[in-house]
């Protein structure tokens, strides 16, 4: 069994009127320099269409030919036209970055507003925020070990709602009353099983959302994220405390926060607080549309510390496949989602979790999580159901789930029904998995399962792309499949990978025929962390988490010089990197991809 889990990111980087003066292509100017135009290619499917580009290791966005790329949401950029703007310096304080675009973008989404009527031209970013660089967010690079200093790191991650919109060819930020942001000290509501139950009752309200990786949308409209931050704001100075088989198993110890929030806020110190850890990691809804509604934790889908989510349906039940960086797992609604939403339960409220099991010749089963006789009991360690879903990940190792290296962020294929999840390994041996559901039903037990590319190896005819440290894949409507790299999770002895690969990158492939290309490579030291697109599939939204940040390998930033590494996308000389999403079109309006 490994340990806690493959080095994560954190881990491995710790060695409605418009505002057009706000939108950071204005600030900045285009992410990519504007390439020829490249004559139309008809759509052929799922094909890519593109020339690929090299592998790269500059500081810089790379597109094909005939697209190009613009910053449209970073770091700072404020939310409201009474938002202060963001300071260069980072002396803002916390009041000032609770209004602006948090930090560390990962997962993201696109939400129409009027999905159907006017091509998706007008919508909600939904963005998450899951990691910070302290030497980058801070004015002395950290050093101040301050109250103040902990209040700016709660403000900046999280979750960011930005409404944009596409005018002339260009998508931009708008003052509007849906822009919030969601931090940890955001009001939350806990639901389904867990709620109300004593092993969440700590002296602290609200629980507040600290942000993740793992983000999915549903058939009802609402926005899903996870809570994998949770191994970084939790530590202790007690003398003499140790940490749990359980609490060891979900990577907090005393000295393994990674900002060290506990020595200001008692909430996060495990020895004070032991139960409030226990109110984070769990699958958290938001309604996009709605800036009064509170962010729901649904204690039913178990508690992990997420990576990835993808939803889709079985017979009118909601299906949400997660990961946690050790384990795959499906949550099955037990209800209908149309008839449940209203009155009753939640759709996410009742079910049942599972944990996958890989097993040799590409057959795989579905471990149900449940305590009782036909399942865990007291003599595998756990009193009950709500034990279980607190210690889920505990829960899949007891049952005998497979535990991978790094699983990412899964997707579906609109057509095929068909899964695939990426599993980032840390020595360059990363691969992506590919699982079909008995009967096509995404309910059932039994599935099959393959291997549908590796990494490092080339694809197709040997003249396709290779990559290393696949963290997340997502699947249009068209059915192209977008796999995301972060080359930051390469382990040391992954030197040749990486010097393969160049910097991380995003790569389009198709799957009917196993082709991969590479269609666009980020600035220094960055993480491709999300991807979505808009309805029409002619824009493509991508974060660029942590340009620029501190690593083991290559040295990092300094409160002296900030952009050591990378001064991605300002290219301020006195300015530092920022992670933001970038958005790309095709040059002549068309599919993206084609």
């Amino acid at each position: 069994m490994v340990s806690e889990h493959s080095p994560s990111r954190r881990q491995i980087l710790r060695g409605g009127a418009g505002i057009g003066a706000l939108t950071a292509a204005a600030l900045f100017g285009d992410a990519s320099r504007p390439a020829p135009a490249a004559a139309t290619v008809p759509d052929t499917g799922s094909a890519p269409g593109f020339t690929g580009v090299p592998a790269a290791r500059a500081d810089s966005i790379t597109v094909p030919p005939g697209y190009t790329a613009r910053v449209l949401l970073p770091w700072g950029a404020p939310l409201h036209r009474d938002t202060p703007r963001w300071r260069a310096d980072a002396t803002d304080g916390a009041d000032t970055a609770a209004r602006q675009v948090g930090t560390g973008h990962s997962g993201l989404h696109y939400v129409p507003l009027h999905p159907g009527h006017d091509g998706g031209r007008r919508g909600l970013i939904v963005v998450n925020h899951s990691w910070i660089d302290p030497v980058l967010l801070h004015a002395d690079g950290g050093r101040s070990a301050n109250g103040a200093r902990t209040d700016k790191e709660m403000a900046s991650l999280g979750v960011t709602v930005a409404r944009v919109e596409l005018t002339d060819g260009r998508w931009r930020v708008i003052d509007d009353e849906l822009n919030r942001r969601l931090t940890a000290t955001s009001p939350t509501t806990v639901a389904g099983p867990l709620a109300g139950h004593r092993s969440l009752e700590t002296g602290t309200d609200p629980a507040g959302v600290i942000g993740g990786s793992a983000h999915a949308t549903t058939p009802w409209g609402t926005y899903l994220t996870g809570e994998d931050t949770l191994t970084d704001v939790f530590g202790t100075d007690e003398r003499g405390w140790n940490a749990t088989a359980a609490q060891r198993r979900y990577g907090l110890t005393a000295d393994g926060s990674s900002y060290g929030w506990h020595t200001h806020q008692s909430r996060f110190d495990l020895a004070r607080e032991p139960n409030e850890a226990h109110r984070f990691g769990w699958t958290v809804e938001i309604d996009p549309l709605d800036p009064s509604s509170r962010p729901v934790k649904r204690t039913a889908m178990g508690r992990l510390a997420h990576s990835g989510a993808a939803v889709t349906e079985s017979r009118g039940r909601a299906v949400v496949y997660m990961s946690d960086r050790t384990h795959i797992y499906k949550f099955v609604g037990e209800r209908l989602w149309r008839d449940s939403r209203g009155r009753g339960p939640a759709p996410l409220d009742a079910g049942t979790l599972y944990a996958a099991r890989l097993d040799s010749g590409g057959l795989g089963t579905w471990l149900p999580l449940v305590h009782g006789r036909s399942g865990l009991t007291r003599g595998d360690g756990f009193t009950d159901q709500a034990d279980v879903l607190l210690r889920a990940r505990e829960a899949a190792d007891a049952v005998g789930a497979t535990e991978l290296r790094g699983p990412g962020s899964p997707a579906v294929h609109p057509e095929t029904g068909t899964v695939y999840c990426p599993e980032a390994s840390g020595s360059g041996s990363g691969r992506v998995l590919s699982w079909t559901e008995g009967t096509g039903d995404h309910g059932a037990t039994l599935f099959s399962w393959s291997e549908f590319a590796r990494a490092g190896a080339p694809s197709g005819d040997g003249q396709g792309a290779v990559f290393a440290a696949p963290g997340g894949v997502h699947c249009g409507d068209d059915g192209r499949l977008w796999i995301r790299t972060d080359v930051a999770r390469l382990g040391d002895t992954a030197e040749g990978a990486r010097e393969r690969v160049g910097n991380s990158a995003l790569l389009c492939a198709d799957p009917a025929s196993g082709e991969v290309r590479r269609f666009l490579t980020g600035p220094h030291g960055c993480g491709i962390a999300g991807t979505t697109a808009s309805p029409d599939q002619r824009s493509l939204f991508v974060t660029v988490q942590g340009p620029g940040s501190a690593s083991a390998r290559l040295g990092g930033p300094t409160v002296d010089d900030p952009r050591a590494l990378s001064n991605w996308p300002g290219f301020d000389p006195a300015g530092r990197p920022r992670s933001a999403v970038v958005v790309v079109r095709k040059d002549d309006g068309g599919i993206i991809g084609t």
